[in-house]
C-alpha cells in the first residue's frame, strides 16, 4: 500500500492561551484511511485536538487525552465521525488550553493510505432479526467475518430500522439495505438508510414510483430472485427502471437461477447493459445456507460503502459460489468487468481455486469457447471479439455424475461502440 505523508507545525504563543485555533492542511490524494498524530512538549503545556473535514464540517474532538486518531469513511476513533476522505483543505482544531511563557511548537503528522484497486468479497442479500432472520446485525457481521467476507448488506423486508444500528468491524463493512417486499415481487434497495417513506403498492404505477424515488435518492435498486415461483418479479421486467438483477440467489433451485441467467443473456444479446449480482438470501444457519453462498466479488478502490456501491453499479464484479470458490483476476487492471473494451484488445484472465474437470466458458453474443481445467489455476489470454460483449462462466459438477452448473459468473466486458 502507498501512503502520502504530510507534516506541518503550528507555533502557539502565550498570548493565544485560552483560544481555539484552526490549523489547515491540504489532502491532495484519494485516500481510503488517514491517521493524524501530534506531539509537543507536554511538560508544561496542554494542547487539545479536534478536526474539521474538507467541507468544513466538524467531525470530532478529543481534548488532549490522546496523541493520534484514525479516520475513514467506514470507521474511526471514538469521539469522531466516519467521513469520506475528500481531497481539499482539512482543518485541525487546536485548543490552546495551557501555553508556557516562551510558547510551544505543535507538530502534526498525517499519513494517508492512497486508494488502490482491491478484490472484495461480499453478500448483498441477508436478513436479520429485524424481519425474518434469527441473528442480530452484530452477529451477522461476526458470522460474515468468519466466512471470509469483506462486506455485507443487511436487507430486511420492508424495514430499515436495522440500518441505524449498523457498525462496521475491523474486517467487514456493513452497508445499509432494504428488501422492498411486495406480493408481486421483491427488490433490494442498497446504500441508503431510509430509501422509502411508504412501501405499500397496490398498482404497477405505484410500484414504479417507489423504485424511482429510491433510485433518485441514491439507492441502487436490484430485482431479487425475479424467476422465483413464490415471490418472483411479476410487475414486468421492462416496465420500471432498476440498476441490477440478482441472477444467482442462494435460496433458489438451480433451475430458477438458470432461467434468470438465460433471460440476462438474451438482454445482453439485445444490446442492454445490465449488471448482475448474487446473494445468499440468508435467514438462519442451516445446511446449505450461510452468508456468502454465493458471494459477489467486486473490484473496488477501497472497502468503503461508496466505493463498493460504485463497483456494483458499474458491474465491476463477478459471482462465485462461496468465498472459497473460483476467483477471476486480470493480469492488468486496464480493463475490468463492466468496462468498454476496444474490439480485438487482448486481455489476460487469471483463474484460481479451480478443480480438475471444471470448465471455463468464454461467452460472447453468438459464440462460446469451452476450456477444460487440468489444474487449480489457469491463465487465459484472449482477444475480445467484436460481438457486443464477452463474459465468463466456470461450470462444475457439484456431485459425481451430475450436470455441470455455474460456480462463477462474470459481468461482461463490453465492446466499445457496440
Amino acid at each position: 500500500m502507498e501512503y502520502k505523508d504530510i507534516t506541518f507545525q503550528r507555533f502557539v504563543t502565550k498570548e493565544e492561551e485560552g483560544m481555539y485555533l484552526t490549523v489547515p492542511f491540504f489532502l491532495d490524494v484519494d485516500a481510503s484511511q488517514m491517521e493524524i498524530s501530534y506531539e509537543y512538549d507536554k511538560s508544561n503545556s496542554i494542547i487539545d485536538f479536534g478536526l474539521n473535514d474538507a467541507g468544513g464540517e466538524f467531525i470530532g474532538w478529543s481534548g488532549s487525552n490522546r496523541s493520534s486518531i484514525g479516520i475513514s469513511e467506514r470507521a474511526c476513533s471514538e469521539g469522531f465521525f466516519p467521513v469520506p476522505l475528500k481531497q481539499g483543505e482539512w482543518q485541525v482544531l487546536l485548543g490552546a488550553y495551557k501555553v508556557p511563557q516562551e510558547g510551544v511548537t505543535v507538530t502534526y503528522r498525517v499519513r494517508a493510505a492512497i486508494k488502490e484497486l482491491k478484490l472484495l468479497k461480499g453478500d448483498i442479500h441477508m436478513h436479520s432479526r429485524g424481519s425474518d432472520g434469527n441473528l442480530t446485525t452484530g452477529e451477522l457481521a461476526f458470522l460474515a467475518e468468519k466466512e471470509g467476507l469483506d462486506y455485507i448488506f443487511i436487507t430486511d423486508h420492508n424495514n430499515y430500522a436495522h440500518n441505524y444500528e449498523l457498525r462496521s468491524t475491523e474486517h467487514v463493512t456493513l452497508i445499509p439495505g432494504v428488501e422492498w417486499t411486495n406480493y408481486r415481487g421483491h427488490a433490494g434497495m442498497l446504500g441508503l438508510k431510509r430509501p422509502f417513506q411508504d412501501f405499500m403498492a397496490n398498482s404497477q404505477e405505484k410500484a414504479k414510483e417507489i423504485l424511482a424515488k429510491a433510485r433518485d435518492a441514491g439507492a441502487l435498486v436490484v430485482l431479487n430472485h425475479p424467476f422465483c415461483l413464490d415471490c418472483g418479479w411479476r410487475w414486468g421486467m421492462d416496465f420500471m427502471e432498476y440498476d441490477l438483477v440478482e441472477v444467482w440467489n442462494g435460496g433458489l433451485s438451480i433451475e430458477r437461477n438458470h432461467k434468470c441467467l438465460e433471460w440476462w443473456d438474451l438482454q445482453l444479446k439485445a444490446g442492454r447493459k445490465i449488471p448482475v449480482t448474487g446473494g445468499s438470501d440468508f435467514h438462519i444457519i442451516r445446511e446449505g445456507s450461510m452468508p456468502g453462498l454465493p458471494c459477489t466479488c467486486v473490484y473496488a478502490m477501497s472497502n468503503s460503502a461508496d466505493d463498493i456501491l460504485d463497483a456494483l453499479k458499474r458491474g465491476r464484479s463477478f459471482l462465485s459460489i462461496s468465498p472459497q470458490g473460483p476467483v477471476m483476476t486480470m493480469e492488468s487492471s486496464r480493463y475490468l468487468p463492466g468496462d468498454e473494451v476496444e474490439a480485438d484488445s487482448s486481455i489476460a484472465l487469471l483463474f484460481s481455486n479451480l478443480k480438475k474437470d471444471d470448465t471455463i466458458h468464454l461467452i460472447w453474443a453468438d459464440g462460446e469457447e469451452e476450456i477444460i481445467c487440468e489444474e487449480n489455476t489457469m491463465k487465459v489470454v484472449r482477444c475480445i471479439p467484436d460481438k457486443k460483449y464477452y463474459r465468463v462462466e466456470i461450470r462444475r459438477r457439484l456431485w459425481p455424475g451430475t450436470q455441470r452448473v455455474p460456480v462463477l459468473i462474470s459481468n461482461p466486458f463490453y465492446t466499445r461502440g457496440e
